[in-house]
């Protein structure tokens, strides 16, 4: 139920929800509300179908407090590992990697970009943003393709093999996927110009574009929430400055 609610949301509140938490994550000083907004955007990720994802990053982390726990049980007192520093970076950044994740699960690009022209924004904006969009997911994909090609050609892509043969693995991975990527830019234009970008004057679109009431209500509660955060950060940072 939530992800259809995420999937059929307008892509601009999912844009300004992304902007909004990876903005307020490293304007913000205080640890617990830091942590705070890294744990509501795990949670829309969660709910928006990239479970395997948050997963994925929860391990990660865990891994790293053990290994730097264990660093600071066998290191001298004096001599602490500065590893810890890594989960400032992430508490600061992290939202901002989550969210785009989000974005790319529920964000419908069709949609987005017809949103945005609606808006005014002139097609010098949007046409590049829309090509970025549609063939960064393409390059992954073919990445991939070609990592399985070569397993099966019994050239993957292993450390082992990349340290012993590094320029030659790179040669394997990188040749065939600038060859895709003219393929793939080719098929692009096509597309655009098969749809009509070539046309002056407003276009037609299948999407309807205007606000919700739900869009509008998720808003401004996202909005509110996000303030409250900063709220919080600016009291805490104020009390422990000594600041009335």
């Amino acid at each position: 139920m939530l992800r259809d609610l995420f999937l059929s949301m307008d892509d601009r509140v999912k844009v300004w929800m992304a902007v909004s938490a990876g903005g307020a994550a490293i304007y913000c000083v205080d640890l617990p509300v830091q942590a705070a907004i890294l744990g509501i955007c795990l949670m829309l990720c969660f709910f928006c179908g990239a479970a395997r994802f948050v997963g994925g990053f929860i391990i990660g982390v865990f891994v790293l407090a053990v290994v730097f726990a264990l660093f600071d049980c066998l290191s001298p007192h004096e001599k602490k590992t500065p590893g810890w520093g890594l989960f400032f970076i992430l508490l600061k950044f992290g939202p901002m990697l989550v969210m785009m994740v989000f974005i790319q699960a529920s964000l419908n690009t069709s949609r987005f970009l017809r949103s945005l022209e609606s808006m005014g924004l002139p097609s010098r904006w949007v046409i590049p943003l829309g090509v970025c969009l549609r063939f960064m997911p393409s390059v992954v994909t073919e990445g991939r393709q070609i990592r399985y090609a070569m397993r099966i050609r019994g050239l993957g892509p292993e450390p082992t093999y990349l340290i012993r043969r590094p320029l030659k693995t790179i040669g394997y991975m990188l040749v065939p996927l600038l060859v895709r990527s003219l393929s793939i830019a080719e098929e692009l234009a096509r597309a655009a110009v098969a749809r009509g970008i070539e046309r002056p004057g407003a276009k037609t679109s299948l999407y309807d574009l205007g606000l919700s009431l739900t869009d509008v209500m998720f808003l401004i509660a996202w909005t509110m929430a996000i303030a409250g955060l900063l709220i919080a950060d600016h009291l805490t940072y104020a009390g422990m400055a000594g600041v009335p």
